[in-house]
Formats: C-alpha cells, sequence, structure tokens
C-alpha cells in the first residue's frame, strides 16, 4: 500500500514526488527479512529507507514507531486495486483546509504542515509549531527540501517554515532573503523573499536541480556590498560560495552540489549575453547546464514582471552561438575564418 503523502498525491492528482512513501503490513523485522540493503537512519516519517537505482523509497510499518502527525497522512492506496483506505477520520479531515496538528514530535508535524501547504490545500498557522530541535539529520532536511520544491507551491511551505521560525534555525541563509531590500524600479515585486517565492510560479516544471537553482540563485546578496551602480556587487559569486556551503550541510553530491553552483553562479550571464563575445565565455556557453541556466534566468525574469523580452534576446545570442560554433567557416564571434580572422589578430 502507499501512504502518506504517495497516497495524497494519488487523491488530489498532485503529480509525484522525488520520494515514495509506502505502507508494510507488518513488523520491522519481517520487511528487513524480504527486503534487501534497507537502511534505519531514525527519521521520524519512516521506519526504514531504501536507496537504490536513483529512487527513494521510505516504509512505514504497522507496528512501527513513525505515526503521522495530522490524521490526513493516515490515508492508505492500493495501486492494484486503485482502492483507497481510510480510518479514523482521514476523510473528514480532508476535506478541512485548516490543519489541525495531533500529539506528535515537533520535527514531525513541521516537516508535515510545511509539505501539505506547498503540495496541497491546506493552511498551517505557524504559531501552532514550535522549533523544539536541537539538530536535524541531512536526510530529514534533504527529504523535506525536495518535497516542497517537487510541489505546486513552494512558496507556501516555505512561508510556513519562515514564520515557524524554521528557516532561521536550521536555514538561515534563506531566512537572510527577507532581509534584504529591493529597489521598486527593478523588484516591484518585494524583497529578496518575496522576489525568490516568485521565481516558482514561472517554472514549466517541477525538477529538483532547477528549483533548487531558483530558491538560491539570489542567497549571496545577504553578504553582497554596493559598488558604483552595482546595489549587489559580486553576489553570485558570494551565492555559489553559500550554496556549495548550504548543500553540503544536506549531504548533497559532489555532481549536484557542482551543478546548483553553476546555475547560482552564473543567473546573470544570460541578461548580457548579447553584448559579450562568446568566445570570451565559450566554456560557459559549452556547458551542458547552459539550457537550463536560461530556463533560470526566464523565471527570474518574469518574476519582476519585466516580461519575456531579455529572455528570447538571450536565447537568440545562444543559438547564434551554436549555429557559428558549428560552422567550419566562422569563429565562435561569427568571423570568417582563415584570411580576415588573421588579419583581424594583426599579423597582416
Amino acid at each position: 500500500m502507499l501512504c502518506s503523502f504517495t497516497a495524497l498525491d494519488e487523491y488530489f492528482d498532485a503529480g509525484k514526488a522525488p520520494l515514495k512513501f509506502q505502507y508494510f503490513n507488518g513488523e520491522l523485522i519481517e520487511l528487513a527479512s524480504v527486503t534487501e540493503d534497507l537502511e534505519y537512519p531514525s527519521l521520524p516519517y519512516a521506519d526504514a529507507v531504501l536507496n537504490k537505482n536513483n529512487s527513494r523509497i521510505l516504509y512505514q510499518c504497522l507496528n512501527g514507531s513513525s505515526f503521522p502527525g495530522h490524521r490526513q497522512l493516515g490515508l492508505l492506496y492500493s495501486p492494484e486495486k486503485r482502492f483507497f483506505d481510510g480510518k479514523n477520520g482521514v476523510y473528514e479531515s480532508l476535506r478541512q483546509t485548516d490543519l489541525e496538528p495531533l500529539s506528535a514530535p515537533p520535527e514531525l508535524l513541521v516537516f508535515e504542515s510545511a509539505v501539505l501547504c506547498a503540495r496541497y490545500a491546506y493552511t498551517a498557522k505557524a504559531e501552532n509549531y514550535g522549533i523544539n530541535m536541537d539538530s536535524l539529520s541531512a536526510d530529514y532536511q534533504r527529504d523535506l527540501l525536495e518535497l516542497i520544491l517537487s510541489s505546486a507551491h513552494p512558496e507556501k511551505g516555505f512561508e510556513f517554515l519562515l514564520k515557524c521560525g524554521f528557516l532561521e534555525r536550521f536555514w538561515p541563509e534563506l531566512a537572510e532573503l527577507a532581509s534584504v531590500v529591493h529597489t521598486k524600479d527593478y523588484h516591484p515585486e518585494g524583497d529578496a523573499w518575496r522576489h525568490t517565492m516568485e521565481t516558482f510560479s514561472y517554472r514549466k516544471n517541477r525538477d529538483i536541480r532547477l528549483s533548487i537553482g531558483l530558491l538560491l540563485h539570489d542567497i549571496g546578496k545577504a553578504a553582497a556590498l554596493p559598488s558604483g551602480n552595482r546595489r549587489f556587487d559580486r553576489h553570485s559569486e558570494l551565492g555559489e560560495k553559500a550554496a556549495r556551503k548550504f548543500l553540503g550541510r544536506l549531504a548533497y553530491s559532489g555532481k549536484e552540489i557542482d551543478d546548483i553552483a553553476f546555475l547560482v553562479r552564473y543567473h546573470m550571464l544570460p541578461a548580457a549575453l548579447p553584448r559579450i563575445a562568446p568566445s570570451n565565455i565559450s566554456h560557459i556557453l559549452f556547458n551542458p547546464l547552459f539550457p537550463e541556466l536560461l530556463e533560470l534566468y526566464r523565471c527570474d525574469e518574469l518574476s519582476t514582471y519585466r516580461g519575456p523580452d531579455a529572455y528570447y534576446e538571450a536565447c537568440a545570442a545562444y543559438k547564434t552561438f551554436l549555429k557559428h560554433s558549428k560552422n567550419p567557416y566562422r569563429n565562435m564571434n561569427g568571423k570568417t575564418r582563415g584570411a580576415y580572422s588573421t588579419y583581424e589578430a594583426g599579423s597582416l
């Protein structure tokens, strides 16, 4: 049986999450006897975890220790029979819009509330959830992050985490965005926090790497100082360092960190692409992630209500670069190869 958020995703047709919650009708020791490579990370929402073939399954057992902190998460679903099984007032709770937590550990209640708000049409009062936690595992934090980011409205989940104090305690890089003031001329949507939350509404899909890139693209602004007419000088470079530190705490792999750091470091580059000689940045343009960088730039631009014109210009410049890079008679800048390029170099 599917359970927890996976069952609710089926019930509300909310799309697929990067994690799968599965119910096992038996003891944990029985599950271990029939499932290889199980891990037991002591998570409040799972009795055991299976990480295999780029998938992550979180098991809840009949007599395990993981009990939901909200009635909505007591729903079960059988994919084979296409049958939902709900007890103890589950169906009544599904129709309620305001979450009413049960008696459960605070780390479980905060986790569930943030995800329920982000993935479905629920709201939670932050004052009802105390942050009485000294530390949280990297598994917990990464699961929470990816469940929120793969939701239709991640801004609702993050807003809850901001108001209840979770961000200040565990993800201070994100909490600091709320203190970064933007000028209305460039960011009428509000401060850096509001701007970041607005970018999610322009995603074409819920890709995790792109979504993390959007979440972190401006975290360098809190540490950036003004220089000349640049209010947030070098915030991209500072943001890359902060992103690497943040993702490292959540135990992302080196490859995953490098990919997201690329998106954060160069998220401003597409704006200048039509005016830069491609040969000067060819190593960036040839990066396989550059199309994804353009998509991040599109979401970033549209969240400022400026329209898509600058994005289209950047795409046109990128397409021209790709065309010239494949042309044996022209260089990356579109100049004719041979005598003309030699003359330009000063040899003739």
